[in-house]
């Protein structure tokens, strides 16, 4: 994949991996996770080397080589400007695929109608509800307060690494590794600040899942691992929403990339996002 950069409204530098081809079918629009970054799409991305699509993947704001400007961190703003990029790209026939806090962008990016976009994938994520799994914000922000790596020796951080994800390829290893910037010392900090991290959180926490989910105006397909959707709670709105529930890590798509691909291609395959 090549990477590149464009500016958004407000003089925003935004980074992203881009693969194309003549006449694609589909644009396949990656959204990472939260402190996540565009390379750990990059075991998945290669799933779909035959596959006929564009393929672009972001660097949400404040994450990885993307601007960190000063402001507003929340749903609302990542989903402005993954939209002023889909404009200004003139990007058409878009499936969203987000993992984790990606998915919640994703779905809620598609509560308004675009006839750009034509699907949405949420990878353990699209439906994270922090009010139904913790009794106060403060106790959420305590529990999901990421921990201070800052100033980690870059050698020691991937070892780390390699031990807590023995079954992951090397290459997922160094896309995860990509949310640390690394200085002339071989110290690492994390390209998404603490502060803009628990911004996006607070985000999450008024984020309404349910709600956002009624109200989706794309066929929506839930590739689940850790978190769970009840979809009683949704019965009766006229949506169409299919669930794979898989056993291994949050990041799946990192883990078993393969089975991600075969799972989205089977859908695209029998047409579940409609062309």
């Amino acid at each position: 994949m090549i990477s590149k950069y464009i500016y958004l409204p407000n003089d925003l530098r935004f980074h992203y991996l881009e693969k194309t081809i003549k006449n694609p079918d589909f644009t396949l629009l990656f959204l990472h996770g939260l402190s996540s970054s565009a390379y750990l799409w990059v075991p998945l991305v290669k799933e779909f080397e035959s596959n006929k699509s564009d393929i672009y993947c972001l660097d949400l704001r404040g994450h990885g080589l993307t601007d960190k400007p000063e402001g507003m961190y929340s749903i609302e703003s990542l989903s402005n400007d993954v939209l002023n990029f889909i404009k200004k790209k003139n990007l058409k026939n878009i499936i969203i695929i987000g993992q984790s806090m990606g998915g919640d962008l994703g779905v809620s990016i598609c509560q308004q109608s675009n006839e750009r976009i034509i699907g949405c994938i949420g990878i353990d994520g699209g439906a994270i509800n922090l009010k139904g799994n913790f009794e106060s914000k403060k106790a959420a922000l305590e529990k999901l307060r990421p921990p201070d790596l800052d100033g980690m020796d870059k050698d020691v951080m991937l070892k780390r690494l390699r031990k807590n994800w023995p079954d992951w390829s090397e290459e997922a290893i160094m896309g995860q590794f990509s949310i640390f910037s690394v200085d002339k010392n071989n110290k690492i900090t994390k390209r998404l600040s603490l502060s803009n991290h628990i911004k996006i959180l607070e985000s999450l926490w008024e984020n309404d899942s349910v709600l956002n989910l009624k109200n989706i105006k794309v066929p929506l397909l839930l590739i689940l691992v850790k978190y769970n959707t009840d979809l009683t709670l949704i019965k009766d709105s006229n949506v169409t929403i299919d669930i794979e529930r898989l056993n291994g890590d949050h990041d799946i798509h990192a883990q078993k990339p393969k089975l991600v691909y075969e799972i989205i291609k089977k859908r695209i395959g029998e047409n579940f996002f409609g062309r």
